[in-house]
């Protein structure tokens, strides 16, 4: 486990980088005015290749809750949808990238937590496929599972699967008629600021698609009530300040503002 001086250390410049980043972003802003300036501040990114994302994870993720997830090899990194623990390779028979699948612990994926389909596909997406905000590592098969199912609520005892994390797929409270995949609690808020980044990057820019859950880079008002309530139960932590950071240095040059400015969710009626 890391050990406190080193996730203050972490916090400490992630906050530095973080105030010197938003020097331009008129703070008394709110609503769409505040929603454009962000979009302008983060659309200044580098693209990273989807083949680049593998050699990401193997940095950003050791900054998941969970690492070290082996506490025997350092190099592995913890999932988000199960309790299982990778190697960041590629050929390897169990336990590596994907490859097939078929039970929980086989191998890991690049999750789209914004499914691509909700904005027309991975050539579609104007940069969001290989965003590493927008990505995480997960379980191939509890990934498959989700497919383009929306977050949201479970109905207790409607669940038709659980994952060794505490994953849960069943019906959705939030919108009745509609199956919903359920997170573990410590990365809802993690996932819900995903949501506010990527509607805050793509307003305007993608133009597919409308479904029960977004219209384009808007939410629903169901989905964004739930996430909302998410981001307010699982307020931002030291992993999630260390994983903006490195993206940030390492690869992207931009941030999450919504990591770094908690408050700014509240100033922004809709997204």
């Amino acid at each position: 486990m890391r050990s406190l001086a080193v996730l203050l250390t972490l916090v400490f410049r992630a906050n530095a980088d973080a105030g010197d980043y938003y020097a331009s972003i008129d703070t008394s802003l709110a609503d769409d005015q505040l929603r454009n300036a962000l979009q302008t501040l983060i659309s200044n990114r580098t693209e990273v290749d989807y083949d680049q994302v593998w050699d990401a994870f193997a940095v950003i993720d050791q900054s998941l809750p969970g690492y070290p997830c082996d506490p025997n090899d350092p190099s592995k990194i913890p999932d988000i949808y199960s309790s299982y623990c990778w190697t960041p390779a590629k050929g390897l028979d169990v336990g590596g990238e994907c490859g097939n699948y078929k039970k929980e612990g086989d191998c890991f994926n690049r999750e789209h937590s914004w499914p691509k389909a909700w904005w027309g596909g991975f050539n579609a997406g104007e940069g969001a496929q290989t965003d590493l905000f927008e990505l995480w590592p997960s379980d191939g098969y509890v990934n498959g599972l989700r497919g383009n199912l929306p977050f949201g609520n479970v109905v207790a005892g409607t669940e038709t699967y659980t994952s060794t994390n505490g994953c849960r797929i069943g019906d959705c409270a939030d919108l009745a008629g509609t199956k919903c995949f359920e997170p573990v609690d410590m990365f809802k808020g993690d996932l819900a600021r995903t949501f506010f980044y990527l509607s805050t990057l793509f307003e305007g820019v993608w133009n597919c698609c409308d479904n029960d859950y977004v219209e384009e880079a808007d939410m629903k008002p169901w989905m964004e009530a739930t996430l909302r309530q998410w981001h307010a139960a699982d307020p931002v932590d030291t992993y999630e300040m260390s994983r903006n950071d490195l993206i940030f240095s390492k690869y992207q040059g931009n941030r999450n503002p919504f990591i770094d400015h908690e408050e700014w969710v509240e100033q922004i009626a809709n997204f």
